[in-house]
């Protein structure tokens, strides 16, 4: 898997919020009635009504389909109690015309045609009727699906968008595993769209069989609703119970992601210090917390077909004993119209525990909604801004002025107050211990943080005002940490410059001492490198790093310990391309190991983010001050 050519450019863009409205042609009462049924403005609730906006005509779609399935099912029905009807001893116009608009109809006929004839055609017509109602239960089924895959590849897309655009300070305030457990979370959004559909769908159904119902008796209909509206009220509480369940669930699960992909990075660690059974009880327990709050939330919903169907056979029970009644003492229906009132009855109580399913569903999924909507949300979160102003080349210097740098507002300044001057071709060295600020100052070359005081000129020119794009394409970076993607080492180098040629990155190689190993390799370049460059050493996994900074042709430098953890031989090599990288280039240097800085043009010595001296190499010895102890330290014998 390669690079596309536009990943440099769409990593340093300010990301722009995907919101989809609704068009300003629906009126504002109607837009609030829709945010009312939807959720209000809770970002789940918007989040879900963009998409689905977005794929508005998969949901026409549905609607559609939806809609006609559902008037040919009730009418199907309907068509049948008239032909019924018809076969009825005491069937007459007048009974005819007591079933509404359609029985008048069909009386018309009744003339003309003999009994069976009318009852034959009354069948055949019923019959087309569920047979267009099967053919478009399953274009909207088909629209549910098409919904629920482009929605879920459409958040995919977002998120990792959104992470990649959020600052380097944002992204950083993350665990690994929190983020990649987002992106698994869009199945659980996709599976709420579906129910959602499937709910709605149902719904439409339900609503014909009810009107079919009115239609055939309305006394007893009424007496079935303030049945189901018990029902309703006591699934309620089931309901909001699965939803508080569901929560801990997901949140159960981050902490299980969180913890496994933490230890699996640092196994060596829990190897060599015998930490493998810590590891194991701290994420067994919280897989049982997981399982704890699934097995609830499981067992609740297990309640809802029972609690459905065990209220279906009494109300049943019941309706069968009231239409009797109602036949046989007030002659207000017939014995077809009750027959059919029956059979609707038992093909709509199943349904009413299907829909009370989706609601279940849709209440367990629903959390998992309104974390991946957090995560999309804008408004909390930092983002890369790039500045408009265009940048080709350092002209004369970069400057800092009285710049200050706070990682946390409750942190102490890991940079305090600093100014200095690094002119055009001329290379510095950062030298100190640990937390002295070195690497903040690279972090803020770089543009990954922005000052919290001061500001940093380039040419005259505030940074923060350079397109990011052109400002680093015109830095490499050599990082202590020689990062490598699971890809080929072509493709690792040509990250530097994806448009390089295989000359160019074969010359880059040369340069930095790595192309004699890689053509060892029986793929050669080709050689694909293992999960963050697992399968070479690190001499290696740093001289293509090396490599990759070369290969974009910098006109700036940045080595960040390039080789503290290094053998000496591996240390030699990566000297020596260093040392012919940097001729002719602005070149700055974080090191550890003075041996590395003492031909550069000037050295600055820092402690607790202060500059505390600056001058070459020589100057600082004579000067027998915190350079010379540190050297003085590492060259003891």
């Amino acid at each position: 898997m390669k690079f596309p050519s536009s990943s440099r450019d769409r990593l340093t863009q300010h990301v722009k919020q995907e919101t989809h409205k609704s068009p300003d042609f629906i009126p504002g009462r109607i837009r609030g009635f829709i945010r009312l049924l939807s959720g209000g403005e809770r970002e789940s609730a918007r989040l879900l009504r963009g998409l689905l906006w977005k794929f508005r005509y998969f949901v026409l779609l549905l609607l559609l389909s939806s809609l006609l399935a559902a008037l040919f099912e009730g009418g199907s029905y309907a068509i049948f109690t008239v032909a019924l009807e018809i076969l009825s001893p005491e069937s007459s116009g007048a009974s005819l015309a007591s079933l509404g608009a359609i029985g008048e109809a069909i009386a018309r006929y009744q003339t003309n045609l003999s009994t069976q004839q009318l009852f034959m055609a009354l069948v055949g017509t019923a019959v087309i009727s569920q047979l267009l109602r099967t053919g478009l239960t399953l274009v909207s089924k088909i629209a549910a699906a098409f919904l629920t895959a482009w929605s879920e590849g459409d958040l995919r897309r977002r998120l990792f968008r959104q992470f990649v655009g959020m600052s380097y300070e944002q992204v950083g305030g993350y665990k690994t595993g929190d983020l990649a457990a987002y992106m698994e979370q869009v199945t659980q959004v996709g599976r709420l769209l579906m129910s959602i559909s499937n709910l709605f769908s149902l719904l439409l159904t339900v609503l014909a069989y009810v009107a079919l119902l009115f239609w055939l008796s309305w006394q007893v209909t009424l007496g079935a609703l303030v049945a189901l509206a018990l029902l309703s009220a006591s699934m309620r509480r089931i309901i909001i119970r699965i939803r508080t369940l569901s929560r801990r669930f997901v949140q159960a699960g981050v902490a299980v992601n969180e913890r496994v992909i933490e230890y699996l990075s640092g196994i060596r660690v829990i190897h060599l210090f015998h930490r493998a059974d810590e590891a194991i009880a701290d994420t067994t327990q919280a897989i049982d917390q997981g399982v704890r709050a699934r097995r609830l939330a499981i067992t609740w919903k297990s309640l809802v077909d029972p609690l459905v169907e065990g209220t279906a056979v009494l109300g049943l029970a019941a309706f069968l004993v009231v239409g009797v009644w109602l036949v046989e003492q007030t002659g207000s229906t017939s014995m077809a119209r009750l027959g059919v009132f029956v059979f609707v009855m038992y093909r709509l109580l199943p349904r009413i525990t299907t829909l009370n399913g989706y609601l279940a569903n849709i209440s367990s999924s629903l959390p998992f909604a309104e974390r991946v909507a957090g995560m999309l949300a804008r408004q909390d979160k930092l983002f890369t801004v790039s500045g408009k102003r265009p940048f080709t080349r350092l002209q004369d210097t970069i400057r800092f002025e009285q710049v200050s740098l706070r990682y946390a507002p409750a942190d102490a300044s890991a940079l305090d107050r600093i100014s200095f001057t690094i002119d055009q071709g001329r290379s510095y060295a950062f030298v100190g211990h640990s937390g002295s600020g070195k690497t903040s100052i690279v972090n803020l070359l770089l543009r990954l943080y922005d000052p919290t005081a001061g500001r940093i000129l380039v040419d005259g020119v505030d940074l923060r005002e350079l397109n990011l794009a052109d400002w680093r394409a015109r830095i490499g970076v050599v990082d202590q940490d020689a990062f490598l993607f699971n890809r080929t080492i072509a493709d690792n180098i040509r990250l530097g410059k994806l448009t390089a040629t295989d000359e160019e990155v074969q010359a880059a190689a040369r340069i930095a001492n790595a192309h004699e190993f890689i053509v060892q390799f029986p793929e050669g370049y080709g050689t694909v490198v293992g999960n963050r460059g697992a399968n070479l050493s690190g001499g290696q996994r740093q001289r293509i790093t090396i490599a990759r900074a070369i290969v974009r042709d910098p006109q700036i430098l940045i080595f960040d310990e390039a080789t503290s953890a290094l053998d000496s031989e591996s240390e030699r090599l990566i000297q020596a391309a260093l040392d012919q990288i940097r001729q002719d280039r602005t070149v700055v240097v974080i090191a550890h190991r003075l041996a590395t800085v003492t031909a550069v043009d000037r050295i600055m010595a820092l402690e607790a983010g202060k500059i505390v001296e600056e001058g070459d190499h020589q100057t600082l010895l004579r000067r027998d001050g915190r350079y010379a102890a540190l050297w003085r330290l590492q060259n003891e014998t």
